[in-house]
């Protein structure tokens, strides 16, 4: 049974109280440049792989803590300003303030998630996993060929699809916001001992239609679960938009990104590479 415990923004610093200091000081950075286990962004295994049986977790508990932390201050600061600044997914490791995406490294969608790479700049760690999941179940099914779940995996579709949504409501909507109503952590108990951790986020995003000038309205509940192995965002599943989307803003986000929500068809010239493009 979940047990949802309510965050307030007040509480951010209680959130990261023996996290944030460590993380950001130099000394703590230099010693966890020195070890293997840095923030897992140096392994040869894909982040999420389970590594030596002998440490199962990859990571130490104190480091999940942090990244955890430091991922749950970073969506309750940056969320209000997607339609401005657009999704943040990383964090400059020596400041902790929030790191925006250039345009120059908007990924192509891909449906490999390893063929995403970062550009190598080693002063900004990710707050998402590589192979992160996005899902969600309209509350009436979609017609074929949409499954009854849609779902994205992989650094590219996510970061697409976030900056599909941006452009098109900026291109339909004029003062655009989002308000955050509700975030509340499910830590499942004892964190330390099982790594179960997740967040759940209520928003409301509004705007003004440019043409009508009617006032548009969206309530948007989600939940984002942490990996237990690297402490990273790896799920995130949005339980509810209301009022729903029509199924034309899902059959335009499926024209634009090529092969999503977990459909296979042929490939279109240009494909997701010239909507990301066109987006930007």
């Amino acid at each position: 049974m979940l047990h949802w415990r309510p965050i307030s923004c007040a509480l951010d610093k209680r959130l990261l109280t023996h996290s944030s200091r460590q993380l950001w000081s130099p000394q703590v950075i230099h010693r966890a440049q020195s070890t293997e286990a840095a923030l897992g962004l140096r392994s040869h295994r894909p982040p999420d792989t389970r590594p030596d049986p002998k440490t199962p977790f990859g990571i130490s508990d104190q480091e999940w803590e942090i990244r955890t932390g430091r991922a749950i201050y970073v969506l309750q600061q940056t969320l209000p300003e997607f339609f401005s600044t657009g999704l943040v997914n990383s964090v400059d490791r020596f400041t902790g303030s929030a790191h925006e995406p250039s345009a120059s490294y908007i990924p192509v969608a891909s449906v490999n998630p390893f063929d995403y790479h970062v550009p190598p700049d080693e002063d900004v760690e990710s707050i998402y996993s590589p192979n992160v999941r996005l899902s969600y179940t309209p509350p009436v099914a979609l017609p074929p060929p949409f499954p009854k779940t849609l779902h994205i995996e992989g650094m590219p579709m996510y970061l697409a699809s976030s900056v599909f949504v941006r452009h098109t409501l900026n291109a339909l909507y004029a003062d655009l916001k989002v308000t955050l109503n509700k975030v509340a952590l499910d830590a499942h108990g004892e964190p330390r001992k099982n790594r179960e951790k997740s967040l759940f986020v209520g928003l409301t995003a509004s705007g003004i239609a440019r043409v009508s000038g009617a006032v548009g309205e969206w309530e948007v509940n989600s939940t984002y679960t942490f990996s237990p192995l690297t402490g990273l965002i790896h799920v995130h599943t949005i339980n509810s938009i209301h009022p729903a989307p029509h199924q034309a803003v899902y059959d335009a986000l499926r024209a634009r990104l090529g092969i999503a929500f977990g459909i296979k068809e042929p490939s279109q010239p240009g494909g997701a590479a010239s909507a990301v493009k066109d987006l930007g």
